[in-house]
């Protein structure tokens, strides 16, 4: 139990830290746009998986990294398909498709790799 507040501690501390560091390293780019680029998301990652290997090891943090993958395929797949869609349906049906196209390629790879 002990183990397990350290880790999520850990976890806490290390994403706030480089949400910051990330925050300010999108402040300063310009054009602003890039900013969402280094947004909450990949710094989250990045300090999970380093507190992963430090806490679990080599093995779970690849696998873990391997489902951010599989899950940035799914946003991928996610924006394909509702960009053009928007243009012809309603934001909640096109929000449907889209979420059906990440749940298709994000979870179906995710179980193909991990069966």
């Amino acid at each position: 139990m002990t183990r397990d507040v350290v880790t999520t501690v850990a976890e806490a501390g290390a994403g706030g830290t480089l949400v910051v560091a990330f925050a300010l390293l999108g402040q300063a780019l310009h054009p602003k746009r890039f900013a969402g680029l280094f947004s909450a998301a990949p710094s989250i990652a990045i300090a999970g998986l380093i507190v992963t290997v430090l806490a679990a090891g080599d093995g779970p943090a690849s696998r873990a990294a391997l489902g951010m993958l599989f899950g940035a395929a799914g946003f991928v797949a996610f924006s394909l398909v509702v960009r053009p869609l928007l243009k012809r349906m309603s934001a909640v049906a096109t929000s449907a498709f889209g979420c059906g196209a990440w749940v298709l390629v994000a979870v179906g790879g995710y179980l193909v790799a991990f069966r």
